[in-house]
């Protein structure tokens, strides 16, 4: 059977996040209610149809959810631009079986969610890995990513907003990496779960538009997880104009999936009738708990430093003086202070943390705390042990 690894930073959260007080780990804006929703768009409250006959419903997703998907997208889009999917995992799972296999070449940024190259190579496609530094602002370098592209590229992935960086690919930088797609006749995944909350880009720089609105073989994944709190509801999408790679994509799902529930179809369709109501309470909530996580770092220099100050989406990576086993540390603070991050070891970048800041404000004023205690007394213990 085909050889799949770990998956180390859905272990790692699934072993601490359902016994800990305060969730810094979190990579969704805080979950909304039923209700919630209703009171933020002063809509009528949900009522699930007591008479709707539980079906497998519609395979491909129900057009009311799939119009709605599609407007996320722009006028040039429709319900047949979208196919619907078990949560943005069950999108990029289902696109890499469509798309790649043996003898296939695959690029994709790094550092990145881990499912984007792991699930390729299981698929058995070489991956090259397209690693982001520095001194290219954590973006994908372009003259490296040509120089990357073999005769047997099938597949360039990006992540734009990126996790767990928090960065942006620019509007300009992405249409010159859609433009080399076109010319090299390379699909393009670009995965969108954060998208649309781009919440602190620099002055002067505007939000980029989807891939998919630019590359007619890009292919995109989104969610009703990360930006529209529901990760409850497993819901997931893939949109793209590629109408081919549509229809290999939803007859491969046959084998696997096959539908989504018919409630969470319609849950879905309740949040995106109000989405403009709950995308504005999300943006504000990422402003508000990153002003808390920025006065936290100014005030902590000397210890912890943003990799890359957020600009986008609910999730940053900063570093952690003095401390190269950050998985050690990570498991240390969650079984004694009760606070969970995410250590750097799963996205390979060890000496770092990911922090959620767009999860309940409250997690963030008690947890950073006890965080910085937790350091403090960490680097005691270690200095007892080493004498």
């Amino acid at each position: 059977m085909p050889f799949q690894e770990d998956f180390a930073v859905e272990q790692f959260m699934d072993r601490y996040e359902t016994g800990i007080s305060y969730n810094l780990g979190e990579t969704c804006c805080h979950s909304l209610t039923l209700a919630e929703i209703s009171q933020l768009s002063n809509d009528k409250p949900f009522q699930l149809d007591p008479d709707m006959r539980l079906t497998y419903g519609a395979i491909k997703g129900s057009k009311d959810l799939r119009t709605l998907i599609a407007g996320l997208y722009g006028v040039q889009f429709s319900a047949d631009n979208v196919l619907v999917t078990n949560g943005a995992i069950g999108a990029n799972f289902l696109l890499y079986y469509t798309l790649v296999g043996k003898g296939d070449h695959v690029i994709c940024v790094h550092p990145t969610y881990s499912q984007l190259y792991s699930v390729p190579k299981m698929f058995g496609a070489e991956v090259t890995l397209l690693e982001l530094s520095e001194k290219d602002s954590f973006l994908p370098n372009l003259d490296t990513l040509k120089k990357a592209i073999k005769s047997n590229t099938k597949l360039i992935i990006i992540n734009n907003p990126n996790n767990p960086l928090g960065c942006v690919i620019s509007d300009e930088l992405l249409t010159s990496i859609c433009e080399l797609c076109k010319e090299k006749n390379v699909y393009l995944h670009c995965d969108e779960v954060y998208r649309p909350i781009f919440h602190s880009l620099p002055s002067g720089v505007t939000t980029p538009r989807s891939a998919a609105q630019i590359y007619d073989n890009a292919v995109v994944s989104g969610s009703m997880s990360k930006a529209f709190s529901l990760a409850g509801i497993r819901l997931g999408w893939i949109v793209s104009k590629n109408a081919k790679l549509l229809r290999d994509a939803a007859s491969r799902r046959d084998y696997n999936t096959i539908s989504v529930s018919m409630v969470d179809d319609a849950v879905a369709q309740y949040a995106l009738k109000n989405c403009d109501a709950i995308v504005k309470r999300n943006y504000e909530l990422c402003l508000e708990n990153l002003k808390i996580l920025d006065k936290f770092m100014d005030g902590n220099a000397d210890i912890f430093q943003y990799v890359c100050k957020p600009q986008a989406g609910t999730v940053c990576l900063i570093k952690v003086s003095q401390i190269e086993d950050t998985l050690s540390f990570a498991k240390f603070l969650a079984e004694e202070y009760s606070v969970l991050t995410v250590p750097g070891e799963t996205f390979d970048f060890p000496g770092t943390l990911r922090i959620g800041y767009a999860n309940d404000t409250k997690d963030l004023q008690e947890g950073l705390p006890l965080l910085k205690s937790a350091y403090t007394n960490w680097l005691a213990r270690e200095t007892v042990d080493g004498n």
